[in-house]
């Protein structure tokens, strides 16, 4: 039984793996229209929807621009004639990939379909005609195409498919080598788990031939947990081959029971036919065995008919000839044994597995018939072969474990070289972390230092700009008193009237501004209409003074540095309206509104725009006064405060001067942030 088990589907990973997880790439970086439809092919295969696949097919042919899409789709072809177990059809089309490809320049698409087309061909070779050299041949061509391949996992299987055609040429030793370096290859580049399926059943199965039943049992296991991720044709090969893994070990009931879940699982898949009859010939093997030929008689019978319509089936033909001779035994039916021997003798080109099967029945045969001679013959035959394979298994075996060995030998080496570089490594992680340390600590201290003369710098700035500004409110408080008292003195000698009492309200108030550095406008604006009383008089009886606030505008809200309109007010008067005749007619207004998300504090006059001095000029103390102190307070501040000092000119024709204060809206006044 088992020798057609294994036989047949050692390399079902090339149609699972290879034919179809490849696929044929597309000739370009991202996803065209070409790599949705070889995706959507390859996803129904999965599903086995082959009406779809047809369609897809057929569509894409017509629609092809160039040869190597039109290619492309016989190689899907190819892959479908696989699936539905058309293997003349499939090799036509894979003969016909190759001639376009032998007469047009290699690109690394084309590599990619010759590779498939070697992949096809040995798997014809290993599935429907079961020739050993062949599928070697075409297994190694594969990979030597694979190795121009820029695609690591293409290389990968191709690996798997030569372990695989090395086990069903009988070089068991390099199957298992092969298989392992396929694994240590997908372990390195943490391929997805469903690639490691063919990996872990082929490896099983390589162990089950050299009936070593412990690794085998392993591997399959491994396997087994994989099932989730299995196409269905993986499915069928694992059912099939873990089934053949009991048979070999004639642990028969184990077997019966791993093949009748295969005969379900085959009932739910009609379209499988040759499958379906190829796991009932196994299951008529397993009834000979538990002797129950009645259950036999009918499979053999109707897998006898199938097979026997093809003459690529003639493995599967021998072995069920072998159980026809069988049942006939066990039914007494010793001239129906007789004949069938007749018909169908051991013949030289019979594989050996076949051989010992059909030895071993007509050595039993004989036996029963009392033919003493023949029997001995036979049984002299059955254990020359016998010896003669389980010397090559035990040489095999002698020689996977030897090779298992030198690799388990070169991987410690190895494994012991990672751990030296590795200490080696700490070694270097370790004084490269101490030095960095250092370097983080010093940094650390450096920035620290840093920040903290940074601080003391502000703080000693924050210092030095209170100091400067008191000296700048000292200096502009006896300033404002001194031309006040001057005034009054000269009310005084002209005999006009003395305002002594607005004077002194004026100095008391011009006091409480001096002591602060900001103020509202309001409080600001009442200071300025004392000052105005004061001074105006000075200005003649055709003097007016107004003040004008914009609706929305509340004067307790707005804060602006102290006295610092009345500056402007005090130029105005001082070095404006007073170089007027003392008959002309003068005019002050104060206008305070919104602009542009800022108050906007004009002083405009009808007096002349006056004539910048020196430094030393005392005239325009308040001035730079004022320029300081705006300097530093935007230093603090993202939107600035300005002051400007034009010409004045209205839409009515009068002139004069116009100073101007723009606050910004939340406008920062505090030194220390």
């Amino acid at each position: 039984m088992g020798k057609i088990h294994l036989g047949k589907f050692l390399s079902i990973v090339l149609l699972i793996a290879v034919l179809i997880g490849g696929g044929c790439a597309s000739r370009e970086s991202n996803e065209t229209s070409l790599d949705r439809i070889n995706r959507a092919i390859r996803d129904s295969l999965r599903t086995r929807n082959i009406p779809f696949i047809e369609q897809a097919i057929r569509q894409g042919k017509s629609e092809a621009r160039d040869s190597d899409e039109y290619y492309n789709f016989v190689v899907q072809d190819m892959v479908r004639y696989f699936y539905t177990a058309q293997p003349d059809l499939m090799m036509l089309s894979t003969d016909s990939v190759v001639r376009y490809l032998s007469k047009v320049p290699v690109t690394d698409f084309r590599n990619r379909l010759m590779l498939k087309c070697m992949q096809a061909k040995g798997l014809y070779y290993t599935q429907f005609v079961f020739d050993a050299d062949s599928m070697l041949f075409y297994q190694k061509e594969a990979c030597r195409y694979a190795e121009k391949d820029s695609d690591i996992e293409e290389l990968l299987l191709c690996y798997a498919n030569l372990a695989d055609a090395y086990k069903f040429a009988g070089d068991l030793s390099m199957s298992a080598m092969s298989y392992r370096r396929a694994i240590a290859l997908a372990d390195s580049i943490h391929t997805d788990r469903e690639n490691y399926v063919p990996l872990y059943s082929g490896l099983a199965a390589t162990y089950t031939t050299l009936r070593d039943f412990e690794q085998s049992a392993f591997w399959w296991d491994k396997c087994g947990e994989l099932w989730d991720l299995m196409m269905l044709y993986e499915q069928f090969n694992y059912l099939n081959s873990r089934g053949n893994d009991y048979y070999y070990q004639e642990d028969y009931q184990q077997a019966l029971k791993t093949f009748l879940q295969l005969d379900a699982f085959l009932q739910e898949h009609t379209d499988m036919e040759w499958e379906r009859h190829f796991c009932k010939a196994n299951l008529s093997d397993i009834y000979l065995k538990l002797h129950e030929p009645e259950k036999a008689r009918s499979l053999i019978i109707e897998n006898l008919e199938y097979f026997g319509k093809s003459e690529s089936n003639e493995m599967v033909l021998e072995h069920l000839h072998t159980q026809q001779m069988e049942l006939a035994m066990q039914e007494n039916n010793f001239r129906e044994a007789e004949r069938l021997v007749a018909r169908y003798p051991v013949t030289p080109e019979m594989r050996s597995e076949q051989s010992l099967l059909r030895l071993d029945f007509l050595q039993r045969f004989y036996v029963a018939k009392s033919d003493w001679k023949k029997a001995f013959e036979y049984g002299r035959a059955y254990d020359h072969l016998s010896d003669s394979l389980r010397s090559e298994r035990v040489r095999m075996k002698t020689a996977e474990i030897r090779m298992r060995y030198e690799r388990d030998a070169t991987v410690l080496n190895q494994n012991l070289l990672i751990r030296d570089k590795e200490v080696e490594l700490m070694r270097i992680y370790a004084l490269l972390a101490g030095v960095t340390t250092i370097v983080l600590v010093l940094a650390f201290l450096y920035v620290y230092r840093r920040k903290q003369m940074k601080l003391r710098e502000e703080q000693m700035l924050h210092r030095i700009v209170s100091m400067k500004m008191e000296n700048a409110r000292n200096r502009i408080t006896p300033h404002f008193i001194y031309n006040a008292l001057n005034h009054e003195l000269l009310a005084r000698q002209e005999g006009r009237p003395s305002s002594l009492g607005v004077l002194v309200d004026m100095l008391r108030q011009g006091q409480s501004l001096a002591s602060v550095f900001c103020t509202t406008l309001r409080e600001e604006l009442n200071f300025i209409d004392l000052y105005v009383a004061v001074e105006g008089e000075s200005l003649g009886g055709n003097f007016e003074y107004k003040v004008s606030v914009a609706e929305g505008i509340d004067l307790n809200e707005v804060r602006l540095p102290s006295m610092m309109v009345q500056i402007f007010v005090e130029n105005a008067i001082k070095h404006g309206l007073r170089s007027l005749p003392r008959e002309a007619g003068k005019w002050l207004f104060i206008k305070v509104f919104h602009q542009e998300g800022a108050i906007r504090i004009e002083v405009v006059n009808n007096g002349p725009l006056p004539v910048v001095q020196s430094g030393k000029d005392k005239s325009q103390t308040g001035l730079r006064v004022v320029s300081q102190i705006i300097q530093l307070l935007n230093t603090h501040n993202k939107r600035h405060m300005s002051f400007e000092l034009s010409d004045y000119h209205d839409a009515e024709g009068e002139q004069g001067c116009r100073a101007a204060l723009t606050i910004p809206d939340k406008y920062n006044f505090d030194m220390n942030t």
